[in-house]
């Protein structure tokens, strides 16, 4: 058996020197130096750090730990990442995940299931402290130089550790927290930023269970969302859509909620997302578990309440917490409720591909029946759908309604398995990689975000359309509107103004409204940070 030596580094800005020097002496061993920024005046970024502490891995290690310096460690913690080492010693292994992160989600519903280790889903690696193989961990800065250090630093590990198959697994509990410290790389825009189960003192022995969930509740920017495992992706959708897809009414969830005494929404997103997390697993009560669903609201209200807010809501937030997953843990004994359909039987047709399986998804939890098209019996009506990787602002789809066709222009699409070429999906680069957008303040943009895509067709196969072509956008904005929606959604950059010569057509929305029904339910701004994460984690699926 291989001797587990473990060195490591703590990553620091030269004017918290004294904090990571701190640190790097609770290391009993002695083998966890000090890397300070090598341009500290330099753009806030912790890229630089970063790529300099993982090139730093003595030859006689076996695995590398990194630290970031504004944390607090378990007691024990350095022989809890020894033992965690020799008990995954091919794997990535995180000591923290925010609680408001889909990776910290994943922990909580590894500690429902009283399981050791959390996989990691699809989401930025959780880089506050982290320890690779060594032989992983030396390749990390010759992938990182060639992105010029534009993406986060967390973004690229992720995409690292996926392109070398090395799989993240995250401590459970977490045995470390950050310590609330300033953010030097800028990131204090994210509020509080918290362990998702955080635990003082590091388990005494390391087990072996691993835990990989096939859905994930995470409560974030007060919505309650869920990482759903696909067919080699994730999907993530909101949590009452995904009580709809399991036969489950969300008002009668809504019922059981409103017998409580807190009816705020922030108590409601709460609630919902507990209850999804005790409907989807099966419960190995502990006090790991009772410490994860304390931290479901504080994650979830975190960007948007001081800490001292934070600090007084915490109690009652755990409470609904608890009564939340004791009542989906009981909900999911009982029958399912099959799912109403409209009676309509749909085919999709055209280029085909991940958007039209999107699609299918989506018109399928809107109670339509969508089948093969090479299978088509008669009476089935068709969704002609255009090519998602045309140029130009527009996408078409035919709509059979019936007694006749009716064609859908919808402005340019957003969201999962939509085009990567487009002006939205270059300034959302732009601001994960913190450069300027180029603002043309008097052109107006216009975009569609998938799920209206597919509500807009439910509404001609379901309504009574009358004209030939309807306009459909999810958000008409301005050049400086679209701007301030890509900076809160993303990563707050600056904007610089430009000009040039736009042929971009501006569609006419009203009709579809007056003979539909149909207006846009998506915010802008959940859009395009929908659109932004899947960019970010999942675009390598794009062909």
């Amino acid at each position: 058996m291989t001797e587990i030596r473990v060195h490591g580094a703590v990553m620091a800005h030269p004017r918290r020197r004294a904090e990571a020097e701190a640190l790097a002496r609770l290391d009993p061993a002695g083998a966890t130096r000090v890397v300070l920024d090598p341009d500290p005046d330099g753009p806030p970024t912790a890229a630089r750090t970063t790529r300099l502490a993982w090139s730093g891995v003595p030859d006689d290690a076996t695995h590398f730990l990194v630290l970031q310096d504004d944390v607090r460690l378990a007691d024990g913690f350095f022989e809890h990442a020894r033992k965690a080492a020799g008990r995954l010693p091919g794997d990535a292994i995180a000591f923290y995940a925010n609680w408001n992160s889909r990776n910290g989600a994943a922990v909580r519903m590894a500690a429902a299931a009283g399981a050791d280790w959390a996989t990691g889903v699809n989401e930025y690696a959780p880089c506050v402290a982290l320890m690779l193989p060594a032989e992983i961990a030396r390749g990390y800065a010759g992938y990182a130089v060639r992105d010029g250090d534009r993406w986060p630093c967390d973004v690229l590990m992720f995409r690292y550790l996926k392109a070398v198959g090395t799989p993240i697994r995250i401590a459970v509990p977490n045995t470390v927290e950050h310590s609330g410290l300033p953010s030097v790389a800028g990131n204090d825009a994210h509020g509080l930023r918290r362990s998702a189960c955080f635990s003082a003192v590091a388990p005494a022995t390391v087990g072996d269970v691993l835990a990989e969930h096939e859905v994930i509740p995470f409560h974030k920017h007060l919505t309650s969302e869920c990482a759903v495992r696909g067919d080699g992706y994730w999907e993530y959708l909101g949590t009452e859509r995904l009580l709809r897809r399991s036969g489950i009414s969300p008002q009668e969830c809504r019922t059981g909620f409103e017998r409580g005494s807190d009816l705020s929404e922030a108590a409601w997103q709460t609630w919902l997302t507990a209850f999804a997390m005790g409907l989807s697993t099966v419960e190995h009560s502990s006090a790991v578990l009772d410490q994860a669903l304390a931290t479901i609201g504080p994650g979830g209200l975190c960007d948007r309440l001081l800490a001292s807010e934070i600090e007084a809501i915490t109690p009652s937030h755990h409470d609904v917490a608890v009564w939340g997953f004791a009542a989906g843990r009981d909900r999911a004994g009982r029958p399912r409720r099959p799912r109403r359909g409209t009676g309509i039987r749909i085919a999709i047709t055209g280029p085909g591909g991940p958007l039209a399986e999107h699609l299918s998804g989506l018109l399928t939890e809107l109670g339509h029946d969508v089948v093969d098209s090479a299978r088509a019996a008669e009476g089935t009506r068709r969704v002609h759908l255009g090519d998602v990787a045309d140029p130009g602002d527009v996408f078409r789809a035919i709509v059979d309604a019936g007694s006749r066709e009716h064609v859908l222009r919808f402005a340019t699409p957003i969201g999962p398995h939509t085009s990567t070429e487009t002006l939205v999906a270059h300034w959302i680069e732009l601001a994960w990689t913190r450069r300027p957008l180029p603002v043309d303040p008097d052109r107006v943009h216009q975009f569609t975000d998938v799920r209206d895509m597919a509500s807009a067709i439910d509404a001609v196969l379901t309504g009574g359309p009358v004209a030939p072509v309807y306009d459909i956008a999810t958000a008409t904005l301005t050049g400086n509107e679209l701007a301030k929606v890509v900076c809160a959604a993303v990563r707050a950059v600056p904007t610089e103004v430009v000009t040039a010569p736009s042929d971009t057509r501006v569609m006419k929305l009203g009709l579809a409204a007056a003979e539909l029904g149909w207006t846009a339910t998506i915010p802008a701004e959940e859009a395009v940070r929908a659109f932004g994460k899947w960019l970010a984690y999942d675009v390598d699926r794009v062909r």
